[in-house]
């Protein structure tokens, strides 16, 4: 990852927790924050480290370098701050995020893939949420990636879903 990519996955994982309308302003006051606290947490060993979603996040040196991906680093901070835990059903023990953890996960997530690396993407997010994002104005870094699909962007209402 370079610097650009790092101020974009910023710029557009805030902009997406910003987008969310029905927060109390404490809790979005809390969700910026957390974006901004993951994002440290993922590139903390330096942006050369991050490559895409999947791959390596590389740090130590030698014998004791380690690596594990982005994604990897996400989890754990999701894990470590308690936004994602077990629950106990009938089946067993499951894994699970609560709202709150959906919603930074998601943040995260479709930042990263439309600033740095594609990989899945994310649903989720409307046209509106987008354009939101921006203050109205979607940039050319993210509309290019629109290339066949562009006019849903700046034509579609604020409702239509994005796979971002």
């Amino acid at each position: 990852m370079n610097e650009l990519q790092h101020d974009r996955w910023k710029q557009m994982s805030l902009g997406l927790a910003r987008s969310f309308t029905d927060l109390t302003p404490a809790r979005k006051k809390k969700l910026l924050a957390e974006v901004e606290g993951c994002i440290y947490w993922v590139v903390c060993n330096g942006l050369e480290t991050v490559e895409d979603w999947d791959s390596c996040v590389r740090y130590g040196k030698g014998w004791h370098e380690h690596y594990e991906s982005a994604s990897s680093r996400v989890d754990t901070y999701l894990w470590d701050n308690r936004y994602e835990f077990e629950r106990e059903n009938r089946h067993g023990v499951e894994v699970v995020r609560g709202r709150f953890g959906d919603m930074l996960s998601a943040c995260l997530r479709a930042g990263f893939d439309m600033a740095v690396a594609p990989s899945g993407g994310v649903v989720g997010f409307t046209v509106g949420q987008l354009r939101d994002a921006f203050d109205g104005a979607i940039p050319d870094w993210i509309s290019d990636q629109f290339a066949e699909n562009r006019r849903v962007l700046l034509t579609d209402g604020r409702n239509e879903g994005v796979w971002l």
